[in-house]
Order: structure tokens, then sequence, then C-alpha cells
């Protein structure tokens, strides 16, 4: 019987010898050309791959924000509203204001429709980016550090990169979102004017940016960084971490997000163009420092069962999908 082997041929080429049968051999000859195709297809193969994984990402991340987002409109609009109120529409305490907007307009036409669409629509496009972006930025970060070792530092300049980016590009939803969220408390703001007009748009879309960077950076601190110190001690990555992990990341995304939260209401909410010192200024001379922090313990109670939701779903659409869980 045959046995398989190769030869280096007059030319320099290499040749294998392939038994087809048992007295017959075939010899296939290895050129140049046919490793570089080879390596190309190599290199296709590893792009494809790549650009399903960031596609896996995009949905899994899209699908779970729109799913929180969808139920939890009512919390994100009484924030919304108890922060444009004037002080003493709101003195009586926060459930007390609820439960009169729902008495008054209903709980669907009060608190769940108003912005509804917008806010579903910006919170799946900026969760699809942020977290597609996420891994990849962390990684080059950590990669470049000197030890190569992931730590906070590169969590949070991670969160605040592809925060500040993703809510950038879809800050037309969320000033959409806001505007009509506000709309019942201040009906002399007119919606239509104000996103049409480009400049007020930009204007806009830099305390967003700013709220998207400071909530991202307070989230992957709390959600990324509590998950890597647990497992780093021995807890297994699953649901049950995850939940944990969720409540530490709407603490910090709310506690570092609140003064710019604050500043995009009331900024959205002015009935004539103004500036952000204006704002800045008016929210100081009202209840001083603490002020920028007016409507926290609503930012935490809102998205503590968001985040819940939101990062349960994610990390299950992940797994299913063959990503695994977020490392």
């Amino acid at each position: 019987m045959s046995t398989s082997g190769a030869a280096i041929g007059h030319d320099g080429f290499d040749f294998v010898r392939i038994p087809q049968h048992e007295n017959e051999e075939h010899t296939i000859q290895v050129t140049p050309r046919s490793l570089s195709r080879r390596r190309t297809i190599n290199h296709q193969l590893s792009s494809e791959i790549a650009m399903s994984q960031d596609a896996a990402r995009f949905l899994c991340a899209g699908t779970a924000a729109s799913v929180s987002s969808f139920l939890y409109n009512p919390l994100d609009c009484l924030r919304i509203r108890w922060q444009v109120a004037a002080p003493q529409a709101a003195e009586h305490g926060l459930l007390q204001y609820g439960s009169q907007i729902v008495r008054t307009e209903g709980l669907v036409s009060g608190l769940w429709k108003p912005g509804l669409a917008a806010n579903v629509s910006g919170m799946f496009l900026s969760a699809a980016i942020r977290f597609t972006c996420y891994e990849e930025v962390r990684d080059s970060i950590v990669s470049s550090s000197a030890d190569g070792t992931k730590n906070s530092l590169h969590m949070g300049a991670a969160g605040l990169v592809c925060g500040a980016f993703s809510y950038f590009v879809t800050a037309p939803f969320h000033l959409l979102k806001t505007l009509r969220q506000a709309e019942p408390v201040r009906p002399d703001i007119n919606v239509s004017a104000k996103l049409s007009d480009v400049r007020n748009v930009l204007r806009g879309s830099a305390p967003v940016s700013m709220r998207g960077a400071l909530f991202s950076c307070g989230q992957m601190l709390g959600y990324d960084g509590l998950k890597s110190t647990a497992k780093a001690h021995g807890f297994e990555d699953g649901p049950s971490l995850h939940l944990i992990s969720s409540v530490a990341a709407s603490f910090g995304a709310s506690a570092l997000s609140a003064p710019a939260d604050l500043l995009v209401a009331r900024y959205m909410s002015m009935a004539s163009p103004g500036s952000l010192t204006a704002v800045v200024r008016e929210i100081y001379d009202e209840s001083g420092v603490r002020g920028f922090w007016r409507g926290w313990s609503v930012s935490f109670i809102r998205l503590t069962p968001v985040m819940i939701t939101y990062s349960t779903v994610y990390e299950q659409l992940r797994y299913r999908s063959g990503l695994g869980y977020l490392n």
C-alpha cells in the first residue's frame, strides 16, 4: 500500500502525494497563488465572524434596551415631569405627585404614552452602539496599559467614550422624548419649533452627550466592575451575579448622571431659547449645590428595575446567541 508524502519539485514548489486508492497516488501542486488564496479566505472568514459577533452584540443590546424602556417609560416620564415642575407643584412628595397624575390623566395617557416611541427608538440605538463598542474600546485601553490588566479606570474610560458617542448620535431621539414627557407640565413648549431648529438641537446635544458619558461611565463601573471583582473572588458568572451587578450599575449611573439629567430636562423645557449657564444659575439659586441632584432618588428607583431587566435580557440573549456572558 502506498503512503502519502511530500517532495520538492524542480521549480521549487511543494508537492503533496495523497493516495486516492490502494495502489494509486495523486499529486497536488501547492503554488504561492494557492497559498495566497488560502490566506485571503481565512482573513475573510475572520472578518465575517467578527462582523457577525458585532451584529449579535448590536441586536442583543438594542433588543434588551427596547424591552426595558417600553416597560418602564412611566417611571422615566414621572422623573422628567418631577424635575421640570415648579418646586411648589411637587412639594407634597413624589408618590402623591405621581398619584395625582394617574387620577387626573390616567396611567396610559399621563405617564406611559408621552415620549414612548422616541424613548424606545433612542434607547435601542444608543444601547446597541454603546455595547457593541464597549468591549473593544475597553480591551484596547487595557492592551495599551502598562500591566495589561483590566481595572476600574479602563471600564470608566470606555464607558465615557462609548456613552458620549452613542448619545450624541441619538440625541434627537432623547431630546424629542424629553420634550414630549415635559409637555404636559410646560404646555407653552413648541416641540416642533424646537426640533426644527438645527442650532437648538445641536445645543441640546451637548448636555445629552455629557449625560450619556456620565451615565455609561457609572453603569459600567457598577456592572462590569462588580462582576469582574466578584468573579475574581470565585463567584460564578450567572443570573444571580447579573442581578446584583445591575443594582450597582443603577447606583453608579444615577449618581453620576443626575446633574446632567436635570440640566437636559430644564434646558429643553425652556419656552424661549436660553443658555446652559442660565439653567445652572437658576438651579443653584433655587436649591444650591444639592439642587443638581434633584430627582436622584427617583432616577435610582426608576433605573434599578430598568437595569435588572436590561442586564438580564441582554446577558441571556448574548449567551443564547453564542457570545457568552459579558466578560
